[in-house]
């Protein structure tokens, strides 16, 4: 019997990909593709498979908030992100909201397929070393070099405030604020503010 896996990835050419890598085996079949994490999430809940392989950056809901959602209504299927983020950023985030495994798109086929069977035989993947970033990494260190401002504005962006009233908030121009937002996105390495808050909450900000 196949075992049934559902692709959800924005860009045709990795669903194409990945149809084509697991289409070599006899017992996978993508039975399902979603371009965004709306219809990724519908497709979970309306239909039966043993695997969803899920892409972050989705566009109107990104993929964790749709692992989220289903595991918060109780939805137990597997689920392996295959993502051009760093691992070192995102996969303690992912297995934390509930994910089997994470699996960067510079791997190579055997990698990917491996993770596959490791979950779907019940056992997560996750790159070696991605998942307990200790006190003295790097990341860590650099949420230790903000300053007082930039913590300021980094608790108002996981707050989920705007920059406008993050500004009215701090005393601040909203040119000012935005220094100090590129100023932590550079100092963090990361390119957006749903990064941001994704590594911050994956190291056990604040």
């Amino acid at each position: 019997m196949k075992q049934r896996i559902i692709v959800a990835d924005d860009h045709l050419v990795v669903r194409q990909g990945l149809r084509d890598i697991l289409g070599q085996r006899p017992d996978l079949e993508v039975v399902a593709e979603a371009s965004d994490g709306v219809a990724a999430e519908q497709l979970v809940r309306s239909m039966l498979a043993e695997l969803l392989i899920l892409d972050i950056g989705l566009p109107q809901r990104r993929g964790i908030a749709v692992l989220e959602r289903l595991r918060a209504d109780g939805y137990t299927l597997p689920v392996l992100f295959f993502s051009m983020y760093p691992a070192a950023q995102y996969a303690a985030f992912a297995k934390k909201a509930g994910a089997q495994g994470f699996v960067g798109k510079e791997a190579s086929a055997d990698e990917l397929l491996h993770a596959i069977n490791v979950v779907l035989a019940g056992g997560s993947s996750f790159p070696s070393g991605a998942i307990a970033p200790g006190k003295g990494s790097p990341v860590h260190e650099s949420f230790a070099a903000l300053s007082p401002r930039e913590r300021q504005v980094l608790q108002g962006l996981l707050a989920g405030t705007s920059l406008q009233d993050l500004s009215l908030n701090l005393g601040v121009s909203t040119k000012t604020l935005s220094t100090y937002r590129a100023r932590l996105l550079n100092k963090l390495g990361v390119q957006s503010n749903a990064e941001l808050v994704a590594l911050a909450i994956s190291h056990g900000y604040p």
